[in-house]
């Protein structure tokens, strides 16, 4: 019974992960997996959900790669977070400002709501798309259409303002208690709106998505003004915490910015541990190898009992070709973070690299712990379908490949290689019963996409 349980409980969640995969936009599936930058998140916003009286467990967070700055939540309890916006905003209050706001949604009920509104929004774009043809047709103008989309696009954005500013109002409130009781200083909220103020009254090309789908008003910004100041005095945040948000910030400037840029914005004359964890990312991506060996080799003399430095450096060596190196790295980095599914599948990676039958077996175990403890994640699993592929375990090998490109949303793909795994493997077994699945998602999925 117990097997049967964990076999529908992994059945139910591929199903949910590929909904959610197919009900987001095709450039908000950039998603970053850092196993550092989710803890720091992770221990940055459960504070919050547990002042809104959620279960921390029950909200999902992702970072979307993508730098205009915008927060959302979408497909039930998922927040979605920007690097722009994690970047631009200076302090982790601001930062959990906008968490408590996003999570003022989802108390509040939102989402349906907004997908209603969405779907409205869709009919007027696509009437406009219609005028827009028309006008061309008419005129022999390209020009007219482009008026006529123009005007559309006007129309579109005052609905969503109209519509999204009671639910704005709504999570603004909600965000100040949470705030309040979650011991944040909620004047990081005035700061973030400080930022955004003004900004829905440019075009909807210029505006950042924030501003778009969290219109501002005087109304919300008096409220805003008037619970902070009666908010009560609130202790200063955490210094680890704020250790942490400073460092993921340092570590999106060296992986997200051009190297060089990156090199620029750290003064020469700082030895400091964030200006040296941006440089030795930088360095490795220009590539300088002995640069950045140098000053990750700095980082770890500093701190040798952490564990993400201990990864990066595994990366770094593994993605100059350093495979033996780079499991000895990855080696010391999961015996001192054992329980982190990210760091397991990175050594994973690098015994696949080995190209040797006693690592890929190793390897195997290792990737399969991964992809039970998380099953989101793509890396994983293509090198979990090489190593079982290395083994002869063609038909397990499919069916992983077919999850990850379910995963990804290319469901020809996924039906192919799960049709090819369904043939493989034996009839009524869990592997088998997973292949059957996803050929049925990836049918029914299709389906629903042409009859839009």
């Amino acid at each position: 019974m117990g097997k049967a349980i964990k076999t529908l409980a992994a059945r139910a969640l591929l199903a949910g992960l590929i909904a959610l995969s197919s009900a987001l936009p095709a450039a908000a599936q950039a998603l970053i997996r850092d196993a550092e930058i989710e803890r720091t998140l992770r221990r940055i916003s459960d504070p919050i959900f547990r002042a809104a009286g959620l279960n921390p467990s029950s909200v999902n967070l992702y970072i979307i790669q993508n730098r205009e700055l915008n927060a959302f939540v979408a497909g039930g309890q998922n927040i979605f977070i920007h690097t722009g916006l994690i970047t631009k905003l200076e302090t982790m209050p601001e930062l959990q400002a906008v968490i408590a706001h996003e999570t003022g949604h989802i108390i509040g009920g939102h989402l349906n709501r907004k997908l209603d509104m969405m779907r409205g929004t869709a009919t007027v774009t696509g009437l406009a798309t219609i005028l827009a043809v028309a006008a061309a047709a008419a005129t022999g103008s390209g020009d007219a259409a482009a008026a006529a989309m123009a005007g559309s696009q006007q129309v579109m954005q005052r609905n969503l303002l109209a519509n999204n500013r009671a639910q704005e109002a709504a999570a603004d409130q909600a965000s100040l208690r949470i705030m309040t009781a979650a011991g944040i200083d909620a004047s990081a909220a005035l700061k973030v709106q400080d930022l955004f103020r003004g900004q829905e009254i440019l075009s909807m090309r210029r505006a950042d998505p924030y501003a778009q789908t969290h219109p501002m008003s005087s109304d919300r910004i008096r409220y805003m003004e008037n619970g902070v100041a009666n908010q009560p005095v609130m202790p200063p945040p955490d210094p680890d915490l704020v250790y942490w948000h400073k460092r993921m910030q340092a570590k999106f400037n060296g992986f997200l910015l051009h190297p060089n840029t990156a090199l620029k914005r750290v003064p020469r004359g700082d030895t400091g541990e964030f200006a040296t964890l941006t440089r030795a990312i930088a360095y490795h991506r220009l590539p300088d190898a002995a640069k950045s060996m140098a000053a990750i080799d700095a980082l770890i003399d500093a701190r040798p009992d952490d564990a993400y430095y201990h990864e990066l450096k595994g990366q770094f060596l593994l993605e100059n070709g350093k495979a033996a190196a780079a499991v000895t790295a990855y080696r010391r980095a999961l015996d001192l973070a054992p329980d982190t599914p990210l760091i397991m599948a990175g050594l994973g990676r690098a015994l696949v690299a080995l190209d040797t039958r006693a690592a890929d077996t190793e390897a195997l175990g290792l990737l399969e712990t991964a992809r039970r403890k998380d099953p989101g994640d793509t890396v994983a699993l293509h090198n979990l379908a090489r190593a079982y592929a290395r083994t002869g375990q063609m038909g397990m090998a499919s069916l992983v490949t077919a999850e990850r490109y379910a995963l990804m949303t290319r469901l020809r793909d996924a039906h192919l290689h799960a049709t090819r795994a369904a043939a493989a493997l034996p009839p009524g077994s869990p592997g088998a019963r997973r292949a059957q699945d996803i050929i049925t998602m990836a049918e029914r999925l299709n389906s629903e996409g042409r009859n839009r």
